[in-house]
């Protein structure tokens, strides 16, 4: 104001000096500032009227305020503090000045605060602008992308329709060609088929004719020659090697019979392994080689080059069994091989073959399914090294090394990638195999459903979990195995659902938690927990209780000796399809729990080794009626009378087995041939009371009789194998070992007559008593 008031015009600055008019607006401001009246303009006229009326009016800035007003109020003393005294003209210029300098400074810092405000909004404008730019630059470009990208999608629409019409086309010729070179195919397969038929059409009617020639039309023809050709065909089928030999010796009639081929589709050597000779079987083979489909020489220990050789040109072979074999090497082997290109199940168990057969098997066996190495040590994993090089063995769905511990993990790594396909792995008798094995295998081998590991008692939980983790079972087998514990179980029985066959015996770390899992599968048949000495009655409870109750067909409960009584009563309530039971040396089981047995009413077989029963309970297992077979051994406790009132109750029995009984006599024989007629199996070892007459008894009911075992009885003298040589034509098997009264020369009599036979008339060891 003060710089203003000193720029003006000089002619106006003197007008304002000479009227005062300074003055005059500092006490009509002032005044106003103080006295706040209700009217100001009335107010300020007021007061110019008076100034005007006096001339001599002295003016000073509280010249219209009120004398009360001046000091007393607060509007006095700020107009006071600002204006001062008249005398005080310094001050109140200088408080001018500082008025003036704030107001400049408020009015600066406020066009400034405006300024950049309008700056501010200026650039926010700007780079608003700016960003709508952009999108709509970057809308511009996804329009013209958006437009290229859907001529483009339809110009490659238009390119695959002409593709995909070229492709119909060419598949259609292609199809045409394929069509046409299969109808050339079938036509030629049809004809080699056609040939093939009459071929053996013509085999069948010279054979008929000669059969037809050679029977004699005397009047010293049997029976059987009269019957039909057809009829005495079926008859001779149900003959055996040995039996079928010695009737081509009969006459001419029965000796065409027996060449006929369709006899020689399936020979079974292996019954009479110990005096089969080479010759035999080169002149069978080779007489019948292009119909004999399966070969089974299992322990024919005379066997040599020669019947390998005539093997080998059995060219329609698809069964061969070899194990037991001594002289199986891998020569013979090579030229069987070779020769045999139609194999589908191998058995080499317990030979002495080498790397070199494997190495033929992965060149040779493309369409082999079922290769059995048990106990096969002369191979190592370079031979397994060579399944993963050639075609053969690619399609294998069973495999079987047991007893095999020198394969290692790059064997098994090998096995794996070479039979991807298995389906079914028996691994048992493998102290060395270890839980990476077991995982390497089941690594790439994904379609397993079965696995056998018994006597393995190095694998973990470890590998049973990488198991469940990776395959879905259904029959698994695991026996002495000391470190499986139940979170095993528990993960098989999580992945694999269809387990139908648990076997899990000799586990000592097995519990009832495993059983509660096992008995939440609803297919289980098979289940055998035999030495799990930590199995208890609520075990047997949960597998009870379970969906699979009804379903279970077979149950070993053997060697658990927390089982007692109870458990059999719940077998009895909920097992309603159970056919084979075993509770061996279970010594908690009283006659009470085997009476509750009576009520089951589909058991077959029962084996009650060792168990502490008395008469009452075996008299009670006679009233089922449906039991076919009952061990007993060990059951010191049985006499004459309860095997006599057990029998006459099951007359239906056809295995008994009571060795170590010592209690019985003959007088249980007697019993067993008066009431159980159809009785084929007896075995009475350790039984020191039994004499010949127990023996002529069984012969008197012989005529069903098939094995018999009577080893440690020191009573019986020659004329036991006197008896069974008249009176036993099917008996296959004989036992009569430590039987110091028979000498060797009458038991060589039955040697011929069966097909295992077993005699020695050393001491009886103290196991038999």
């Amino acid at each position: 104001m003060m710089t203003s008031w000193q720029d003006s015009d000089p002619i106006l600055r003197d007008y304002f000096i000479k009227h005062s008019l300074p003055q005059i607006y500092k006490a009509l401001l002032a005044g106003l500032c103080v006295s706040c009246p209700e009217d100001p303009l009335h107010f300020i006229e007021e007061k110019i009227l008076s100034i005007l009326e006096d001339q001599d009016f002295e003016l000073c800035w509280h010249t219209f305020i009120d004398k009360d007003k001046q000091i007393f109020s607060l509007a006095g003393s700020i107009v006071y503090d600002i204006f001062g005294n008249s005398e005080d003209s310094q001050f109140l210029s200088h408080s001018l000045e500082k008025a003036f300098s704030c107001y400049r400074t408020k009015m600066t810092r406020m066009c400034f605060k405006g300024w950049k405000s309008y700056i501010s909004k200026k650039k926010m404008k700007a780079d608003r602008l700016l960003e709508r730019m952009e999108e709509a630059k970057l809308y511009q470009t996804q329009r013209r992308i958006k437009e290229a990208f859907i001529k483009w999608t339809a110009w490659v629409c238009f390119r695959k329709h002409r593709q995909n019409d070229a492709v119909r086309k060419l598949q259609k010729a292609q199809e045409s060609v394929h069509c046409r070179n299969i109808i050339t195919a079938w036509r030629r397969v049809v004809h080699e088929a056609k040939r093939t038929k009459e071929y053996f059409k013509r085999l069948e009617r010279e054979l008929q004719e000669s059969l037809n020639s050679e029977i004699s039309q005397g009047n010293g023809q049997d029976r059987l020659s009269l019957l039909p050709n057809k009829l005495s065909l079926k008859i001779f089928q149900c003959l055996g090697v040995r039996d079928l030999l010695k009737c081509a010796q009969v006459c001419h009639s029965w000796k065409a019979i027996t060449q006929i081929s369709s006899l020689w589709t399936e020979i079974d050597f292996s019954p009479e392994g110990s005096w089969i000779t080479d010759q035999i079987v080169e002149r069978k083979l080779w007489a019948h080689r292009v119909y004999v489909i399966s070969v089974n020489l299992c322990g024919c220990t005379m066997v040599q080059g020669s019947s390998f050789r005539r093997i080998s040109q059995c060219r329609n072979l698809q069964e061969l069994n070899l194990s037991e074999c001594q002289n199986v090497n891998d020569e013979n082997m090579k030229m069987i091989l070779e020769g045999c290109h139609s194999l589908l199940y191998l058995n080499l168990a317990f030979t002495h073959i080498t790397n070199g057969t494997i190495r033929v098997l992965s060149r040779c066996c493309v369409t082999l399914r079922s290769l059995n190495l048990a106990h096969c040590m002369g191979f190592s994993d370079k031979g397994l090294q060579y399944l993963t090089t050639g075609k053969g063995c690619h399609r294998l769905s069973h495999l079987d090394l047991s007893g095999c511990s020198q394969i290692s993990v790059d064997g098994f790594t090998y096995v794996a990638e070479a039979c991807s396909s298995l389906q079914q792995i028996v691994l048992d008798d493998l102290p060395t195999l270890t839980d990476t094995c077991v995982q390497v295998l089941v690594s790439k081998c994904l379609v397993l459903t079965v696995i056998s590991l018994l006597d393995s008692p190095f694998l973990s939980d470890v590998a049973f979990k990488t198991i469940a983790e990776v395959i879905s079972l259904t029959k698994i087998q695991i026996e002495g195995n000391e470190r499986m514990t139940d979170s095993s179980l528990k993960a098989l029985c999580r992945s694999s659902h269809k387990l139908t066959e648990v076997h899990v015996s000799d586990c000592p770390r097995v519990t009832d938690a495993s059983l509660k899992s096992l008995g939440n599968l609803t297919k289980l048949c098979s289940l055998n927990i035999s030495g799990c000495i930590k199995v208890t009655d609520m075990g047997i409870y949960y597998i009870t209780e379970g969906p699979s109750a009804v379903e279970l067909r077979e149950l070993d409960l053997s060697y658990c000796p927390k089982v007692t009584d109870l458990s059999l009563k719940r077998i009895t309530q909920r097992c309603s399809n159970l056919t084979h039971l075993a509770v061996c040396f279970c010594e908690n089981l009283t006659d009470y729990g085997f009476e509750c047995l009576d009520k089951c009413a589909s058991l077959v077989s029962l084996d009650i080794t060792g168990c502490k029963i008395h008469d009452k309970g075996l008299v009670a297992l006679g009233a089922n009626h449906s039991l076919r077979k009952l061990t007993a051994n060990e059951c010191v406790f049985i006499t004459d009378n309860g095997i006599k009132m057990f029998c006459r109750q099951c007359p239906r029995l056809e295995l008994l087995d009571v060795c170590h009984c010592v209690c019985l006599s003959d007088r249980a024989i007697k019993a067993l041939f008066f009431f159980c007629r159809t009785i084929a199996t007896v075995r009475i070892a350790g039984c020191p009371k039994m004499t010949d007459t127990a023996v002529k008894y069984l012969t008197r009911a012989g005529h069903f009789l098939k094995e018999l075992d009577v080893s440690g009885c020191p009573l019986l003298t020659d004329h036991t194998p006197s008896f069974l040589l008249c009176s036993c034509p099917h008996l296959r098997s004989i036992s009569m070992l430590y039987c110091k009264n028979i000498s060797r020369q009458a038991a060589l009599k039955l040697q011929c007559r069966v097909q295992h036979w077993k005699h020695s008339d050393d001491d009886a060891p103290y196991s038999l008593g």
